[in-house]
């Protein structure tokens, strides 16, 4: 498949492009990211100077109401003995304390005995600036229950209680702050003295606070950018992470700062409600009802509460955003400046290029003889021209060797393949079918040639076998193959006992040794009688297959190798094979085939190969075991010469 061409003058100047785009947009990156983080230092100073101011405004609020109780305590203690006129009383201060939505007075059990068990006169704000007083105190708002009585008859200065939702009273959110009430200002506890303070007014009168928005005038530009942005905003937690004021009014009592709907996953909004429970003071960065924001916070004091002003980034980033809008315009106007000199200049310069392009193109064709272009500057492409024309030279050499070479090569070829045909052809090519035994035997070389072996032959009824693998491969393997398969054949002709063949051919082989080679050998005798005698040299032992299916390694001494030592005497062992048993002879081609991950095929394979053909002829038998091979090593090459010889004794 022909591939698309790019010009090299083209690659050269997307290369430079891509490099200088690269380079300027890490130094805007640096230069933003600089202006980042100055402007973030100046922003960070700028909101926790807001969030002071509020909870300074705060403060201011809530001291209001802690001085206004303590005052009215102050008179309210005058009247106990009147608790009828208790009414007025609450009406005329409420009446001076428009930010109190409501008064009240919650007594000890049965202190007016003629009033009862429950005893709350209450004073609340109505529309139109009037005040409404009533007894609220009954089994069914049972205020001794409740958790800003309870605090507040133990609290000794006062106490700003938990948010709750009044039914009885001002009927809406509120936060009280409670103090005790006692009889001639210094004795015992006769009650406490409620001052209600609306969650809802509160969060109006915050949001009536300057939080440094300004958002039409100074973020117009980031707007125009990222589309709309969250304006600052502040909210207040309770003791336990109750929203006690927050712009959105549905979350002000029912909504927790660790479980509301528009909580964040980030960790770090977890950790700075920590903070501010436990009345920390400081900042962090965290996903705010999913907007990425910063939170400034500070606790407000003898409350318990804790103040933040959330500032969306996308506001504290709106110089450094600004600045780098400009720097980057900036420099991809010098970009496209420098991209359209640069690909005037790589166009002129690599010119004489496309000439050397189409003329190597002849040389490439064969036509050795092209004349190559004339550089007129002496640089690397001259130095280019001047290496094709060495290798126009070289080529015409290269290319009289590479035929003579290849000629030798094919006749070297043809000589292997020779030796291939004539060493198979001194394998047996005809297995005789007795009913006494059967026989077949399978060479599958590693190479063109090999160095394993097998014979087998009938004289007076009895099989003379051998099989064998020789040190080495290739073609001296395979001469020593060829020696040792005619010295078994010449030696078998005129002896009957396997010691005095292994004895003979051993001395043989040590004569003519001179390239140090050795062969493994096992050589057998099978009478008709299933008597069978044997001898190894180095050999591994056959496996013996039962007639039942199992297996067995037929014991034999392992003796040295063959063509090594001169007089060494061979063992000769003997064995008697049951009818319908077969005799399994292999060399370690089959034990150490390898797969992909060099892993062996190993004995226990081989047995359980061996069981698996069990029953089968001999030659569907060596068939099954080379599936098995040819299934493990899984399309690995074949490391070694792969031979096997099955016996099946029928009896």
């Amino acid at each position: 498949m022909k591939q698309t061409f790019h010009s090299f003058s083209e690659r050269l100047t997307r290369s430079i492009i891509l490099f200088m785009l690269l380079t300027m947009t890490l130094t805007s990156g640096l230069l933003v990211l600089f202006a980042s983080r100055g402007t973030l230092s100046m922003m960070k100073d700028h909101y926790e100077d807001i969030l002071s101011i509020t909870n300074e405004q705060l403060e201011g609020m809530l001291n209001l109401v802690e001085t206004s109780s303590v005052n009215n305590v102050d008179e309210i203690e005058q009247y106990l003995d009147q608790p009828d006129s208790l009414f007025d009383v609450l009406a005329s201060e409420l009446s001076l304390n428009p930010h109190i939505v409501g008064l009240g007075i919650a007594f000890i059990p049965d202190y007016y005995p003629e009033k009862g068990r429950w005893f709350e006169p209450y004073a609340s704000q109505l529309a139109h600036g009037r005040i409404e007083t009533r007894q609220i105190g009954s089994a069914s708002h049972d205020y001794f229950q409740s958790e800003w009585y309870i605090k507040g008859i133990e609290s000794g200065d006062g106490y700003w209680s938990e948010p709750y939702y009044d039914e009885v009273g001002a009927k809406e959110m509120l936060c009280s702050f409670v103090i005790p009430l006692r009889e001639n200002h210094d004795g015992e506890i006769v009650g406490v003295f409620c001052a209600d303070m609306s969650l809802t007014g509160l969060t109006e009168r915050v949001k009536e606070f300057n939080l440094g928005s300004n958002r039409h005038d100074t973020f117009s530009v980031l707007d125009f950018i990222l589309g709309d942005i969250t304006p600052p905003y502040c909210f207040i937690l309770g003791r336990n992470g109750d929203f006690l004021v927050h712009p959105d009014a549905s979350r002000i009592l029912h909504d927790n700062y660790f479980n509301h709907k528009g909580k964040s996953e980030s960790p770090s909004y977890e950790v700075i409600g920590k903070k501010m429970l436990s009345g920390q003071t400081g900042s962090g960065s965290a996903k705010v009802d999913g907007v990425s924001s910063q939170v400034f916070y500070a606790p407000l004091e003898h409350t318990g509460w804790s103040a933040a002003v959330v500032v969306s980034k996308a506001i504290i980033a709106t110089p450094g955003v600004a600045l780098g809008v400009v720097i980057l315009a900036l420099q991809m106007l010098g970009l496209l400046v420098t991209v359209l000199f640069f690909r005037w200049s790589i166009r002129r310069i690599t010119q004489p290029l496309q000439s050397l392009v189409r003329s190597t193109e002849e040389v490439a064709k064969g036509h050795f003889d092209t004349q190559l272009p004339e550089i007129r500057h002496n640089d690397e492409i001259h130095q280019l021209r001047d290496s094709f024309e060495n290798m126009q030279h070289s080529l015409t050499t290269y290319v009289d060797e590479l035929k003579e070479a290849t000629s030798r090569q094919a006749a070297i070829e043809s000589e292997l393949h020779i030796a291939s045909d004539i060493q198979m052809a001194m394998l047996p090519k005809e297995f005789p079918h007795r009913k006494d035994m059967e026989i077949f035997g399978s060479v599958t070389p590693a190479r063109t040639v090999g160095g394993d072996l097998y014979d087998f032959f009938i004289r007076d009824d009895r099989l003379f076998f051998c099989i064998g693998d020789v040190s080495g491969k290739g073609v001296p393997a395979a001469m020593v193959m060829s020696v040792t398969s005619s010295l078994f054949r010449t030696l078998a002709d005129g002896e009957s006992t396997p010691d005095v063949i292994m004895n003979a051919l051993n001395r043989s082989l040590v004569s003519r040794n001179d390239s140090l080679m050795f062969v493994t050998l096992f050589i057998g005798i099978l009478e008709p009688n299933g008597h069978l005698t044997y001898c190894n040299a180095g050999h591994d032992a056959p496996i013996v297959v039962l007639p039942d299916g199992s297996t067995r390694q037929l014991e034999a001494d392992s003796n040295v190798v063959a063509g090594v030592i001169p007089d060494y005497t061979f063992s000769q062992q003997e064995a008697t094979l049951v009818p319908d048993s077969t005799l399994f002879l292999f060399t370690d081609g089959v034990t150490e085939a390898e797969n992909v991950t060099h892993d062996l095929f190993g004995m226990d394979r081989t047995f359980q190969a061996a069981r698996d053909a069990a029953g089968s002829s001999p030659e569907d038998f060596i068939r099954k075991v080379k599936e098995s091979v040819r299934t493990f090593v899984d399309g690995a090459d074949q490391s070694d010469d792969l031979t096997m010889v099955v016996i099946r004794y029928n009896g």
